[in-house]
């Protein structure tokens, strides 16, 4: 039995968690804090229970499987500022969105579409622009992102993220004064991966349910054996496309997420290190090799010093702009009814555009 080499506080084990990765068992956080397995798996337990720690995430490239993915920026007409974002779930391929405001104030939702048909996208924003929905819209598409975990030393369970904005500040200032560039690569044309509906089952399960389901468990949802099961996963993985495994830290009800949209000179612009300084989990996603967004997830009273750090490294943008997001809303049946747009049959991915326009319609006379 290790022996106790340090005080094991909440914020030790959730920064041991978030940095080693959700599926790291209790033996090896055992083994990292000296601390016994049993008091790993006790203190956890108490830190879902007090609303702390939230479920474990993966995170997939799904590129990869032929399934664009992005997000869409709304700017509600005047008419329609309060039609209920529930209109999105016309759009199966629409998995979540957020109320926003910024240089767009209306919904920010994220969207998938096939890779072979980007287009439909296109169509959907003309249809809500021919019904005087919203004024206007961007679309953001993720060729590849970068996840990086927080710094949870500076993190309170229950209270949020505290520490001093004049630290990034200086951070930034020294890190564009000596050019730091950004050490982390982007891969805009991942490898398609060979797969099968089953695999894609897979993946709309533990998006669902999250990473805690079992090898039993999993099979039972999709019909397959344990050991087929522990070979999907494992080819999922080595292909890059699940990326990992996140813990999820819960949110306050004074939390918000920052998406910082540039466009900078080259994918390994001084400008992206100055985002390694935050302590926030970051993600730096790529539309293309000179355009990305920042997504950061903190409290409310933090977003003045965030703008105000900002500031010292704008002008270093060619653009810019900030939207912040609030009140996540999931598609009914979560990622189920969103990865279940692959048809078994044709091995495609099949989203009925037309007929969820005319839903739409409905929706807008209904209203």
């Amino acid at each position: 039995m290790p022996k106790t080499t340090q005080k094991l506080t909440d914020e030790t084990l959730l920064d041991a968690l978030t940095r080693l990765g959700g599926k790291v068992t209790a033996t090896d956080l055992g083994q990292l804090l000296g601390v016994p397995d049993r008091t790993i798996r006790y203190r956890i337990k108490r830190l879902r229970e007090k609303g702390y720690l939230g479920r474990i995430y993966p995170q997939t490239q799904d590129t990869k499987l032929g399934l664009g993915d992005g997000t869409l920026l709304l700017d509600m007409s005047g008419r329609y500022q309060n039609l209920p974002r529930e209109f999105l779930f016309c759009f199966p391929n629409f998995y979540a969105n957020y109320a926003t405001y910024g240089k767009y104030n209306g919904s920010l939702t994220g969207m998938g579409f096939p890779l072979g048909n980007p287009q439909i996208i296109e169509r959907i924003v003309r249809a809500m622009k021919q019904m005087n929905i919203i004024n206007d819209s961007y679309i953001f598409t993720s060729n590849d992102f970068i996840s990086l975990t927080g710094d949870l030393s500076k993190y309170k369970p229950g209270v949020g993220w505290k520490w001093d904005w004049h630290d990034w500040v200086k951070e930034s200032e020294k890190t564009l004064k000596i050019g730091e560039r950004f050490p982390l690569e982007f891969d805009p044309n991942p490898t398609p991966f060979d797969y099968d509906h089953k695999d894609i089952e897979i993946i709309a399960e533990i998006k669902m349910y999250g990473g805690q389901l079992t090898h039993k468990e999993l099979s039972k949802r999709v019909d397959l054996s344990e050991t087929q099961v522990g070979v999907r996963l494992r080819r999922l993985r080595e292909a890059n496309v699940i990326r990992g495994y996140l813990w999820l830290t819960e949110k306050t009800p004074e939390t918000i997420v920052v998406f910082t949209h540039f466009e900078i000179d080259t994918p390994d612009d001084p400008i992206l290190s100055c985002f390694l300084h935050l302590p926030f989990r970051r993600e730096i996603v790529m539309d293309s090799s000179d355009k990305f967004y920042v997504r950061l997830t903190m409290n409310s009273s933090e977003l003045g010093g965030y703008l105000k750090g900002l500031e010292t490294i704008r002008s270093h943008f060619r653009s810019y702009f900030v939207q912040t997001a609030v009140s996540i809303k999931v598609i009914p049946g979560g990622m189920h009814g969103f990865y279940h747009l692959h048809n078994e049959s044709t091995g495609r991915w099949e989203m009925p555009v037309e007929d969820s326009i005319r839903k739409l319609e409905k929706f807008i006379e209904d209203y």
